[in-house]
């Protein structure tokens, strides 16, 4: 607990020192439309708390060079064949998740449980809400942005994050502007839906090799 508390005011001070008339992102039409002012309020202070943690990871405060630079890093990994890095360990994130009001919580997430062969506890997973306010506000932008109708269908198909919507934002995320609203909340749930990689223990795998 102690860590998470001193790595939340390790944020805080960097925000403190980000230009706010750089890093402000102020919602738009649709979203004001879609989403009430508590649940804009919720979704606002996840946009920055991932904000606070793509400048302190890429030493930059404005933000598209933050959040390009960050995605450039992640794209490099995950096209090199590595594993995608999450933005933080699943513990800390979700303890954030929890001081976020629920209904803000529930218009883009929802959570999942899964059950590990090797483990006797369960670990918790981060799914986008395929029946939230989140879904209606990629639907109607998409009215208007083919990108986000693509999205929108891709979700609506798959369900969650699928893996044509996380190659075409990592290859497209250099056209994005990260001042706007739209761009901001995507990459926000982008970045929070990456989960700590699942370890399988060795002698787990052992066990499974003598059991073929």
């Amino acid at each position: 607990m102690k860590y998470f508390i001193l790595s939340i005011l390790t944020m805080l001070v960097i925000l403190q020192s980000c230009n706010p008339a750089a890093n402000d992102v102020t919602p738009d039409k649709t979203a004001k439309k879609i989403f009430t002012r508590t649940e804009l309020e919720g979704i606002g202070q996840m946009i920055h708390f991932v904000d606070s943690i793509v400048s302190a990871k890429t030493g930059h405060t404005d933000i598209n060079v933050s959040y390009r630079a960050y995605i450039d890093k992640l794209s490099a990994d995950v096209f090199s064949g590595g594993n995608f890095t999450p933005l933080l360990n699943d513990t800390s994130k979700f303890k954030f998740l929890e001081t976020i009001d629920n209904e803000a919580f529930s218009a883009i997430w929802r959570k999942n449980t899964a059950y590990l062969a090797w483990s006797s506890q369960p670990i918790k997973i981060l799914d986008l809400n395929s029946a939230g306010k989140y879904m209606k506000y990629l639907q109607e932008i998409g009215e208007s942005d083919e990108q986000y109708a693509k999205i929108y269908e891709e979700i609506n198909r798959s369900g969650d994050f699928s893996p044509p919507i996380v190659v075409g934002f990592l290859k497209n995320q250099h056209e994005l502007d990260f001042t706007l609203y739209k761009h901001r909340l995507w990459a926000t749930a982008f970045l929070l839906n990456i989960a700590e990689p699942i370890e399988i223990p060795d002698d787990f795998k052992q066990n499974l090799k003598r059991k073929e």
